[in-house]
């Protein structure tokens, strides 16, 4: 019998035979079963659920599907509309073997922060992956009947900044400690992007060139994220706040995070693909604008003790913070606060992380699993069900393999500049599913029998 996979209604009982299976203990050769579209069991010579169909994976690769725990997509973010929606989004994601995203929604004014949620979740309906939210609350004080509600309905992570005073976002340090002391009574936990706002001040003093793309990294220096990552790590060390450190780019400030956590403190760590790969010299020259994002790329010296930390498993998690603008919106000209900040990543998570470290630092698969649907799935309070291989868990997978011809990567669909434009992989996703149904991969059609 041959079906025709990732159309509706393909959601039967499934067999993948034969497989290098990556369960939490490392790979076994096993067969996975799959029923309801959760694991049924794992393990080897399982028969065929009755009426189900075989997916043959003999010599290849099953992992936990992927997450992206840093996403903009389907939203504005100041005059800009995103060049993805979620549909698109979702769509270069399961390409990869991404199955769950985590977006941002951010309160408008007037809005509970149930009525948020429910916003940007209209926004994400019909999307390939699934599509979970961080909250930010803007309003002070926080209801915190509704945030304890919000919890309880398994909504655990919420946003908040040390910087962006303009743009109505900024949280001064003697609130986090507020939020930090209550939230960790309702067991939510804080992200945080870090970039102190008196270090950024006083750099945005300095005589600069507005127009000259490279300025931002003088007006957005290291030492800001630095001193932002120092003071919201102590501040959970004191309250006992589980908090995750977002788009890390320096290796001072991982050090900081790694230090606290092997000191006991609930702190954790993303950085993403950028900030692994590129330095701050692609900011000169006429497309230099194209690059800018927040925090900046950083200087070769950074960049390359940023991926020696992360090949050593310094960083918690690795996520793209994957926020693409429309080419037109890029070039706008004028001067650098005309131009959107932010990077297209999504696509390119999993080849670039598979190159950098499983091919370059000799990572195995299952390390790489780790950073990409373990931890990202355990931080959102969403494991065991999602990021790992066991009965029970939902059927997202990845069947993946090598390709004697790289491949191309593409991290966004959209009409948007592509910062790894030219650079390739040899990863080869041959089947995603999500729930036991396929969505994605360069195998898919007609890779069913039974």
């Amino acid at each position: 019998m041959t079906s025709s996979p990732g159309q509706p209604g393909q959601g039967g009982p499934l067999l993948l035979k034969g497989g290098r299976v990556w369960v939490e203990g490392g790979p076994v050769r096993a067969d996975v079963r799959v029923e309801g579209g959760r694991i049924a069991a794992v393990g080897e010579g399982l028969g065929c659920p009755p009426g189900g169909e075989v997916l043959d994976v003999s010599s290849l690769d099953v992992l936990p599907a992927f997450a992206d725990l840093h996403v903009h997509a389907g939203d504005r973010i100041g005059r800009f509309g995103l060049a993805d929606s979620w549909g698109s989004a979702s769509q270069v994601a399961v390409a990869t073997g991404i199955t769950t995203l985590f977006g941002f929604a951010t309160q408008a004014p007037g809005e509970t922060l149930s009525e948020t949620l429910k916003r940007c979740q209209r926004r994400a309906e019909g999307a390939l992956c699934q599509v979970c939210f961080h909250l930010t609350p803007t309003t002070w004080p926080w209801d915190w009947e509704e945030v304890a509600a919000t919890v309880a309905q398994g909504v655990r992570t919420f946003k908040l900044y040390t910087t962006y005073r303009e743009a109505g976002l900024y949280t001064p340090y003697r609130r986090f400690a507020v939020v930090m002391r209550r939230l960790v009574r309702l067991g939510g936990r804080l992200l945080v992007h870090c970039e102190d706002e008196g270090v950024l001040a006083a750099a945005a003093t300095g005589a600069v060139d507005p127009s000259d793309p490279f300025s931002h990294t003088w007006r957005r220096p290291a030492a800001a994220e630095v001193e932002g990552i120092r003071r919201i790590v102590a501040l959970a060390r004191e309250t006992g706040c589980p908090t995750h450190v977002v788009h890390v780019s320096t290796a001072a400030g991982v050090r900081l995070v790694a230090a606290a956590r092997a000191s006991g403190a609930p702190v954790t760590c993303e950085t993403a693909p950028h900030y692994l790969l590129l330095d701050q010299e692609r900011l000169r020259g006429a497309g230099g604008h194209r690059f800018l994002c927040t925090p900046p790329l950083r200087d070769e010296a950074t960049r390359h003790e940023l991926e020696q930390l992360a090949a050593a498993g310094a960083v918690d998690l690795f996520a793209t913070d994957h926020c693409a603008f429309s080419r037109q919106d890029k070039d706008a000209g004028g001067e650098l606060a005309a131009v959107p900040q932010g990077l297209p990543g999504l696509g390119g998570l999993v080849p670039l992380s598979y190159e950098l470290f499983v091919v370059r630092h000799r990572w195995t698969l299952g390390e790489l699993a780790e950073k990409l649907a373990a931890a990202p799935a355990r931080l959102a309070g969403l494991y065991p069900r999602k990021g790992c291989i066991r009965a029970g868990a939902d059927a997202d997978l990845v069947v993946l393999t090598t390709s004697p011809t790289p491949r191309p990567v593409r991290t966004t669909v959209a009409d948007s500049y592509d910062p790894f434009a030219g650079w390739s992989s040899t990863l080869d996703v041959r089947w995603v599913l999500r729930g036991g149904v396929v969505v994605g991969g360069s195998a898919a059609g007609g890779a069913f029998h039974g």
